[in-house]
């Protein structure tokens, strides 16, 4: 199995935690760390979505913002993701003060419905007793405590975690919801199917449309979304979550340890999709295997999936027909274990193009499903090399990653059309929103694709 062997720098599990409590309404992240580990996320905490300013507190229900200069102290003029500016005395004496005087300032000038500590790297180590601190302070408030970021662990590692912990310290006891055997076939007909969607970030590339598309083709079926999970879920969401008759988890990584944990307290079962929902068969296939589980009929989705096959088709005939493109086009994929499974299914199958890189970013190995599925993947096209070789050394036509190892590319001269599939990015600006998931996510990829592939003719 690959490696990531690429010189980049991924985002590690500490990012991975603050964005899963970032993705939470109405909450704030303290980090307890020094500013250096504050800065990068709260710049791009501030940009993934559009999200409320942050008010005062109010006995009375008002909503009145913040005064810029409250930002100065704990913030540091950035609106997400204040932090404790640990220093060397902070190492040596303990962080408990600092904590104590940052949750005081909160507490008076920010209204909040969640607050989420959580632990730098350095901070974990010297074993304060934040949670005591936090009872002091707050007032039996709503408060998570991430004692560990998982050092030096990935993205989904953290994220899940954070997630995992977040829903642990939040819902009560098992006992305190009715026995859930059965559901939902025990359920009657007037019922409406209900699902939690794990493993949704705010940090992915297309995140609102993301979101949007999915909660879309799901109602296309007659399922509502019931918590989308740390990705712009409220606090009372969150406290919903037994209330779902099941788990979709779109990303393994991310998502199953939270399923298992629901499906253990709740009884809600889960269906946890082998790779993210990308490109017309993956969706077709998760979506009848959900109404499946869910007793709901599929029959809407599968229309819209076939008109838009038509679609996709005339137009891909319309370039084939004048160059011969995309068939036959070298690819290279770098990203998540989840990712680079998804898109490469697409394009193999669906497109008829030739991975020349297949490139895991996981810092774990991925499992060994996820390894079969790449090795199969690329022995189709007899392009097991692709699974070894280095993102920095493709010769692909077509290089899906982040801007990153896109702008490192250009600058080592390889000619080739860069399409972002993750972040960081480049700065191109999103109005309206955009995803790579479902139905219009297939649709928008082809474009992508056919018009990179134009652009080099």
């Amino acid at each position: 199995m690959t490696e990531h062997c690429s010189r980049n720098i991924t985002a590690d599990s500490l990012t991975g935690m603050i964005f899963a409590a970032e993705g939470i309404q109405n909450t704030v992240v303290l980090l307890n760390g020094p500013m250096g580990c504050k800065f990068y996320h709260s710049t791009t905490s501030q940009f993934l979505s559009i999200r409320p300013l942050l008010c005062l507190p109010s006995e009375k229900g008002e909503k009145v913002p913040v005064d810029y200069n409250t930002l100065n102290n704990w913030f540091f003029r950035q609106s997400r993701v204040p932090c404790t500016w640990l220093d060397s005395y902070d190492y040596v004496y303990g962080t408990s003060e600092k904590v104590r005087q940052g949750l005081l300032y909160l507490r008076e000038n920010v209204d909040f419905d969640l607050l989420v500590i959580i632990n730098s790297p350095g901070a974990s180590l010297i074993g304060d007793h934040l949670n005591e601190v936090a009872d002091e302070v707050l007032l039996n408030r709503p408060c998570v405590i991430l004692e560990s970021p998982g050092y030096s662990r990935d993205y989904a590692a953290g994220y899940e975690e954070a997630a995992l912990e977040i829903i642990k310290q939040l819902l009560p006891a098992a006992g305190e919801f009715p026995d859930r055997t059965g559901a939902p076939e025990d359920t009657c007909a007037e019922h409406t199917r209900s699902v939690n969607v794990l493993g949704l970030s705010i940090w992915n590339r297309y995140y609102e449309g993301d979101r949007a598309e999915l909660e879309r083709i799901l109602g296309l079926c007659g399922i509502q979304i019931n918590c989308f999970l740390c990705a712009g879920c409220s606090l009372e969401e969150i406290r919903r979550l037994p209330d779902a008759d099941l788990n979709l988890v779109i990303d393994p990584r991310m998502g199953t340890g939270c399923a298992t944990f629901l499906e253990e307290r709740f009884r809600i079962p889960a269906y946890v999709c082998p790779a993210l929902p990308i490109g017309f068969q993956s969706v077709e296939e998760m979506c009848r295997n959900l109404c499946q589980c869910l007793d709901a009929s599929p029959a809407k989705l599968i229309e819209e999936s076939e008109k838009a096959r038509a679609l996709a088709w005339y137009k891909i005939n319309d370039i084939y027909q004048m160059c011969g493109l995309p068939k036959g086009v070298t690819f290279a994929v770098e990203g998540s274990s989840s990712q680079v499974c998804a898109y490469s299914r697409f394009f193999i199958d669906y497109l008829g193009m030739i991975p020349d890189c297949l490139c895991v970013t996981d810092a774990e190995a991925p499992n060994q499903e996820t390894q079969e599925q790449l090795f199969l993947l690329a022995r189709s096209c007899q392009a097991e090399a692709a699974l070894e070789r280095d993102i920095l050394d493709t010769q692909a036509e077509l290089v899906f990653s982040d801007a990153n190892t896109i702008a490192m590319l250009k600058a080592a001269g390889h000619t080739f059309c860069g399409i972002e599939i993750s972040l960081p990015g480049m700065g191109y600006t999103d109005i309206i929103p955009k995803t790579h998931m479902g139905i219009q996510g297939a649709l928008f990829l082809t474009e992508q694709v056919l018009n990179g592939l134009m652009s080099k003719l």
